[in-house]
């Protein structure tokens, strides 16, 4: 996970391991997405609003946007390693305690120190540090919980618990955004929602028999690692142009996502106490949108055989509601923005996983790879547009920005008409 506001559907082993799992207990099931709403509660908290006050009290007007890129980009460059490879390295933990729990608990417990330092870091370079502990440890423990469901659930039950769980993001996001508002300093936004998320986690790896690797796996090979992220776009052309949409769609979000505090104060000239709640606010009308949409956008590209249009129609909705936050005037505004925003991004990352899956190669036999390339293209957006948002900002201020973000949503949004072979 870069900071990954836009997760989807986690990747379903299909090997020889995952065909043994047997139905999966009550507990787990209840527990599982329970514990992923709160690590991603955990690690969002700072995202949406503790870096952009904490780095405001410690910088200037002038320099806070340039110290905010600097540490949000930074950070989403580790989560984008982070994730994949601390998931490689649980495959093949071979603790007594089993391959998964080691790093759930301990990845929990790092993150939650770590936001300790981050919400009472006193320059820029503590909290580089801290938030990049804190995407190491959370990712660590994100991607060991969602290895468990092809562990502990059969084939028959996994695609309903990942429906729960792909709905678990917005909640986190939701929860994060309440529990910051609770609050008047940087530690308690950044701390409270940690103890809750790692609390629940932790609680989580005590209710499930986790599977425990008996042989030591063989040396890991760079190589192999390096190339689980790599598809060929001149032998898989429809997959190469389906890449390159998701990831111009998300530079759009990511652009009205990151620095939407700095757009209600330096913009709509807000006074800073009141912006916790207005980013409570827009985030709950986003995600109100995003998980209702998402349960049907799907379901309605099934019913009428069409993936690339309605990729389209909903990037498009997206890019609407990213300029109409860029033209508001007044908060309210920016609240119909978010919710048109988040009604594109449901119907969006329904349709496109699915559009993804119509594209892959025949003999299945690299579809988990498939899909890490894609994850590549939604979590690698949070670390550019943070490189390039400071001069944006400088030259045309935060709306320059949102518009910008729009434009490039718009032109990947079209270039999907090039892929062949899909409807």
């Amino acid at each position: 996970m870069a900071l990954d506001i836009t997760q989807q559907a986690p990747v379903i082993s299909t090997g020889p391991n995952a065909a043994a799992a047997g139905p999966a207990s009550r507990a787990y099931v209840i527990g599982m997405p329970i514990a992923s709403a709160g690590l991603w509660m955990a690690v969002l908290a700072p995202a949406l609003v503790v870096l952009a006050i904490k780095v405001s009290d410690i910088t200037t007007p002038d320099t806070r946007a340039g110290a905010l890129s600097l540490v949000a980009g930074v950070g989403a460059a580790v989560a984008l390693l982070a994730n994949p490879f601390f998931g490689r390295l649980s495959d093949r933990t071979t603790s007594r305690f089993g391959m998964r729990k080691p790093w759930i608990v301990g990845g929990s417990l790092l993150g939650l120190a770590s936001l300790f330092l981050l919400g009472s870091a006193t320059d820029v370079g503590i909290v580089l540090v801290a938030w990049v502990v804190a995407q190491l440890g959370f990712n660590a423990a994100l991607a060991a919980l969602v290895a468990t469901l092809p562990d502990q659930a059969a084939p028959a039950e996994r695609g309903r618990l990942s429906g729960l769980i792909g709905m678990t993001l917005p909640i986190g996001l939701v929860a994060a955004a309440f529990f910051a508002q609770m609050f008047d300093n940087a530690l308690q936004m950044a701390v409270v929602p940690g103890i809750v998320g790692t609390a629940v986690a932790i609680a989580f790896a005590f209710t499930f028999k986790d599977r425990v690797l008996t042989e030591k796996p063989a040396p890991l090979n760079v190589k192999e690692i390096l190339g689980s992220f790599y598809f060929n776009p001149k032998v898989f052309p429809g997959l190469g142009w389906a890449w390159l949409t998701k990831f111009m769609v998300y530079v759009g979000y990511c652009a009205g996502l990151l620095y939407l505090p700095y757009f209600f104060t330096d913009h709509l000239h807000i006074a800073e106490s009141q912006v916790t709640s207005l980013v409570f606010q827009a985030t709950l009308v986003s995600s109100a949108g995003t998980v209702i949409t998402s349960l049907a956008g799907g379901w309605i590209s099934d019913r009428i055989g069409k993936r690339k249009s309605m990729v389209i129609a909903s990037a498009l909705i997206m890019m609407a509601g990213l300029i109409v936050i860029a033209t508001s005037t007044e908060s309210n505004q920016v609240l119909v923005g978010q919710g048109i925003l988040g009604l594109g991004l449901g119907v969006f990352s329904a349709v496109d996983v699915a559009l993804i899956t119509d594209l892959l190669p025949g003999n299945q036999s690299e579809n988990a790879k498939t899909f890490g390339v894609f994850n590549i293209a939604q979590a690698l957006p949070q670390s550019l547009v943070p490189a390039i948002a400071f001069p944006v900002i400088a030259f045309g201020g935060y709306p320059a920005l949102f518009l910008g973000g729009a434009a490039v949503g718009i032109i990947g949004a079209l270039l999907v008409t090039r892929i062949k072979g899909v409807k």
